[in-house]
């Protein structure tokens, strides 16, 4: 009887190496096209240099009409181009795509719990390779989801100054009655936008007026359903996530800022990458291991 349980267990254990080892090879290859031909070039991540530099230069950083949508058109509130602003007149344009990658890559080594093997694997998934493909901030904000509901609860506030959604995370503590990191994640984004406010009010002025009127559009989101009505879905999945709590709820929560995410693109699907590590931690979430930052799983 023993033998058996153990024959079964390793037979287990050689079809979940073998899919993972499939899995890795699939995004592998994907990695390798993308370095070889799309990262040859700047993706959106340039938009938030040629932002900055807009700023500190004196040029306007919205525009409205027809040029919104040109590439590298900028969208995101104010705090952003100004953090980058002052950076871009000591870091040449091809030197901040080369750390902006690496630290992507970094990024889903960290969501693949720090095994090589498992972060091929990741990519293997379509929206995280569209995500590497476009360098959007997406894998950025899936790893500051599972950091926020572990030891440092304000990175819901610092990605909600780029993408608005991560904000919910700030919700899903104050409904699982986490005050403490609730109050500090409230008031580090209170903090960066009385900040951002102060120094440059017209660029908010701006920012609004750029994005007035298009929260009944639907954009490049792979539903049809206007923004606003999407956040409202991202809202309420928050609140159920942080009523039932644990593994259960924190997916929830992951699913709440993804649906409620301005820009739900195939690639705006790489947030959900979070569930990654919030499943491994195991049924009790990843708030039960708040003494590390991610947990590690087998790969």
């Amino acid at each position: 009887m023993t033998g058996s349980v153990v024959s079964t267990g390793r037979a287990s254990w050689t079809w979940q190496r073998i899919a993972l080892v499939a899995l890795a090879i699939v995004g592998g290859a994907l990695l390798a096209v993308i370095i070889g031909t799309y990262w040859l070039g700047p993706g959106d991540n340039f938009a938030y240099w040629l932002a900055g530099q807009r700023l500190i230069t004196g040029h306007a950083v919205y525009v409205i009409g027809e040029a919104a949508f040109a590439p590298y058109a900028y969208h995101y509130p104010p705090p952003l181009a100004q953090v980058l602003a002052p950076l871009t007149l000591v870091v040449p344009s091809v030197a901040y795509l080369f750390v902006y990658r690496a630290l992507e890559l970094l990024t889903t080594w960290e969501l693949a719990g720090r095994r090589m093997l498992s972060m091929l694997a990741l990519i293997a998934f379509l929206p995280v390779a569209i995500e590497l493909r476009f360098d959007n901030v997406h894998l950025f904000m899936a790893l500051g989801i599972v950091l926020g509901l572990g030891r440092w609860p304000w990175l819901f506030a610092v990605a909600a100054a780029v993408k608005l959604s991560p904000g919910l995370g700030i919700v899903y503590l104050a409904l699982r009655r986490r005050w403490r990191d609730a109050i500090i994640a409230t008031l580090v984004g209170a903090g960066i936008a009385a900040v951002s406010i102060v120094i440059a009010p017209d660029l908010w002025r701006a920012w609004l007026d750029s994005i007035q009127g298009r929260t009944d559009i639907t954009g490049n989101s792979l539903l049809p359903i206007p923004y606003l009505a999407r956040a409202g879905i991202g809202l309420a999945l928050a609140v159920v996530g942080g009523l039932i709590g644990r593994r259960r709820g924190e997916l929830l929560l992951v699913a709440g800022v993804t649906v409620a995410n301005p820009n739900l693109a195939m690639n705006g699907l790489a947030v959900l990458a979070a569930a990654v590590p919030i499943w491994f931690a195991g049924p009790a979430g990843v708030a039960a291991h708040r003494s590390s930052t991610t947990d590690r799983y087998p790969g």
